[in-house]
């Protein structure tokens, strides 16, 4: 009855947030702006189909300190972070260090759950996991 249908983010810099997320194989799909300039809306596809909705308030309130980290984010209730998949996170963070969204190769870890990821942060420090698929 249910499927997933998207995923929301509040950004500080439309434009940057856009141009980051492209470079996460996001393409922009639909544009809402408030008439006062409070508010614009940006959708964002992947190839798949999956949504992104981008959030950018003209007075918006920083991300706390405590979501930087999972250390001190993962026991605080809520929703923690988006993951993007791959089927070789090894060559992804290859590229990622290639396209500047990194400023050095990560080290991928294992989780507990049996599967390869690591962490980068958007332009405002939201956490985005780059996971490996289950093969």
């Amino acid at each position: 009855m249910y499927t997933f249908d998207h995923t929301a983010l509040s950004v500080s810099d439309l434009d940057r947030s856009v141009a980051f997320y492209t470079k996460l194989e996001f393409a922009p799909d639909q544009r809402w702006d408030a008439e006062d300039g409070s508010l614009s809306i940006v959708q964002m596809k992947d190839a798949g189909g999956a949504i992104l909705e981008l959030f950018c308030y003209r007075d918006c309130t920083a991300l706390p300190e405590y979501r930087t980290e999972l250390a001190t984010d993962l026991p605080v209730l809520g929703t923690k972070h988006m993951a993007l998949h791959t089927t070789d996170v090894h060559a992804a963070a290859k590229a990622l260090l290639a396209e500047g969204l990194l400023a050095e190769e990560p080290t991928v870890l294992t989780g507990r759950l049996g599967r390869s990821y690591f962490f980068i942060r958007d332009p405002d420090g939201i956490l985005v996991e780059i996971i490996e698929t289950e093969k």
